[in-house]
């Protein structure tokens, strides 16, 4: 960002002014907010094109598709400013990519006027991404952005960029450590080794260990049905790694059906072999005393254990999301509200995502009440692990 560290905020200045300081500085955010322009990264200006240079402009007009990328401009008597957000479909942040400005009294003011956006949009979070060599304006930090907790460095979209977080309303919970999946399939793997290492285990052992995405593959081969981990064959890794560890955590299946499931795609000797491998799972589950309840689980039963401290391994339908049907591992790890959020083994690094997006990810409990559903008929496959 082209700014320096700016003063103290117009909102504390205000609060230690007093009533009149007060009304001044809401008609000064009034007229910025009425002075901001949003468009499209195809609609940037020439001169906001030459203000950042070829190659950062080039960033902003990457294609974003479908994570609503949007451009807001301020000029004001104090100076210009710009930004570039983001965000996934049907969630609830809004992701500052990357915020330029000619002074910091702009850079402030425009700030502001996102956040004000993004409290409006029903946001449980306004999150901001920065390169390792930059640091949080301080006047950022005054508003309450902090830090997200650092990534393990795995995936495109866990290298070079910091993240940082502003709550709407605040939101006190212990963050998971982030490790982005390294290929197409070990979605599941990761989701339950991220959910393991939570509870005390470490699949992932030291963040620096070159080994930790062989780790990753060997755990997917323990669980998979190839390529995908299917609910039975998951709990059963999951089960396995808890039994060598010795840890005193327990883990519970839901699965709503007894037909093979992640199988929509395969036909003849692909499905058959597929089948088989399921029915093994299922045996092996039964032989280690995992007990598969297919009672139909309720969104409100889901989320109600997470926010008593249970971790859901949830099996997604990712269209509401990415725009496109897919079945995906996720964990769901803390609730505020009618907000979840998930821990999305999944970056796309080549639409502009990063860690911040897929890291403390806020979705409405409505919302997550669809994703939870995969196939037609459709079938719901949720493992709780817990303590």
């Amino acid at each position: 960002m082209d700014t320096s560290t700016p003063a103290q905020p117009a909102a504390a200045e205000s609060a230690a002014a007093g009533p009149a300081a007060a009304g001044s500085a809401a008609d000064s955010d009034a007229s910025a907010a009425d002075a901001v322009v949003e468009l499209s990264p195809a609609e940037l200006p020439a001169h906001l094109i030459e203000a950042l240079g070829t190659e950062r402009a080039a960033e902003w007009q990457r294609d974003r598709t479908p994570y609503n990328p949007r451009v807001w401009m301020l000029d004001s008597p104090t100076g210009s400013a710009a930004t570039l957000t983001s965000g996934r479909p049907n969630t609830r942040y809004t992701k500052l990519v990357d915020l330029w400005a000619d002074s910091d009294a702009a850079a402030q003011a425009l700030l502001g006027t996102l956040i004000e956006a993004s409290a409006e949009r029903g946001d449980a979070a306004l999150k901001w991404q920065l390169p390792l060599d930059s640091d949080l304006p301080a006047f950022a930090v005054d508003l309450g952005f902090t830090a997200l907790r650092d990534p393990i460095s795995s995936a495109d979209g866990t290298q070079g960029v910091r993240g940082f977080v502003l709550w709407h309303g605040g939101w006190s919970h212990e963050q998971l450590r982030y490790y982005g999946q390294t290929t197409l399939f070990t979605c599941g793997a990761v989701a339950a080794m991220t959910a393991l290492s939570h509870l005390g285990l470490e699949p992932f052992a030291d963040t620096e260990d070159e080994d930790a995405r062989e780790r990753e593959l060997a755990f997917w081969r323990s669980a998979t049905n190839f390529p995908a981990c299917e609910p039975l064959g998951l709990a059963v890794a999951v089960h396995d790694v808890i039994a060598q560890s010795a840890s005193a955590i327990r883990l519970e299946l839901h699965l709503d059906t007894t037909a093979p499931t992640l199988l929509e795609t395969y036909e003849g000797e692909e499905r058959i072999f597929r089948e088989q491998l399921q029915e093994q799972s299922r045996a092996e589950a039964v032989s280690r005393g995992i007990q598969q309840h297919t009672a139909p689980l309720s969104i409100e039963q889901i989320t109600e254990r997470v926010a008593s401290g249970e971790l859901a391994i949830l099996l997604i339908e990712e269209e509401p999301m990415h725009d496109a049907s897919t079945p995906h591992w996720v964990v769901a790890h803390a609730v505020d509200g009618d907000t979840v959020l998930l821990n999305d083994p999944w970056i796309t690094a080549e639409q502009g995502e990063t860690w911040v997006d897929s890291h403390d990810l806020p979705v409405s409990i409505a919302v997550l009440d669809q994703m939870v559903a995969f196939g037609d008929p459709t079938y719901r496959g949720v493992i709780f692990v817990a303590r």
